[in-house]
């Protein structure tokens, strides 16, 4: 008696890997969810977690590496791109025998010290979440890409932050144990460039993305010490109805 052969089962259709994710996006605040020309594509409200854009991600089974979040017409979008390929060169450059010089390492560690400094209490922040905030920042500023290999981070910082008052940096009320002085990762992301979530997240690494967001919120009107500058050309796209996005990370303790 011949073996019988394991039915192959088909690939659900782009179409469907939308509505799936259109699903999750619309249980993580998305305010409308589209298809057009294979691009999934959910605009979400001014802010958005962490937490809301990782559920979104792992819900484009088998296409993480095509998810994108940035900024369309001034929202936040988080978008699928099925027909997206990245270039071979686009992902790291050649390693030469020769250490070059970084020129992010020496403004990585001297906010770092800035924040050694600051400390009133050294049980506050340990060298654990300093090395872990300064791994994250270096990842970002050295290997993050946007789809197009832009170079996103406008500019960043590192704050350690007391508790002022019993609310997050975005208004919501801060989960049990938040009220712990923080360390927080800050970086503003230039207008319209679509950047890979999971990249960003693997950038950030465990320690830095238990607890963040992004949000599109003019950095002025924020908590002191987050008011993080745009390059000329940023300033002009956001003139002409663009957004930059402003990212928090929270560095956790272990």
């Amino acid at each position: 008696m011949a073996a019988s052969t394991p039915a192959v089962v088909a690939p659900p259709s782009r179409q469907a890997q939308h509505e799936a994710i259109a699903r999750v996006a619309q249980a993580q605040s998305a305010t409308r969810s589209t298809f057009t020309n294979g691009v999934s594509v959910h605009r979400m409200q001014q802010s958005v977690s962490f937490s809301n854009l990782r559920a979104i991600l792992q819900a484009a089974v088998g296409q993480q590496h095509r998810c994108f979040v940035g900024t369309v017409d001034g929202n936040i979008t988080v978008s699928v791109n099925f027909n997206y390929e990245r270039s071979d060169g686009s992902s790291s450059a050649p390693t030469s025998r020769k250490r070059k010089v970084d020129p992010h390492e020496e403004p990585v560690e001297a906010a770092a010290e800035r924040v050694r400094r600051g400390l009133t209490d050294p049980a506050d922040v340990t060298e654990d979440m300093l090395e872990g905030a300064k791994q994250a920042l270096l990842a970002m500023l050295r290997h993050l890409r946007g789809s197009e290999s832009e170079t996103p981070v406008e500019s960043w910082g590192l704050a350690y932050k007391k508790p002022e008052s019993p609310q997050n940096a975005n208004g919501s009320v801060p989960s049990s144990g938040a009220q712990r002085p923080r360390l927080i990762i800050s970086a503003r992301l230039t207008p319209g460039v679509a950047v890979p979530l999971h990249y960003l997240f693997q950038a950030l690494g465990v320690r830095c993305t238990a607890d963040g967001m992004l949000t599109t919120q003019d950095s002025t009107s924020l908590a002191t010490g987050f008011n993080l500058p745009l390059s000329e050309q940023a300033r002009a796209a956001e003139s002409h109805g663009q957004r930059a996005l402003t990212l928090f990370a929270t560095v956790s303790r272990s």
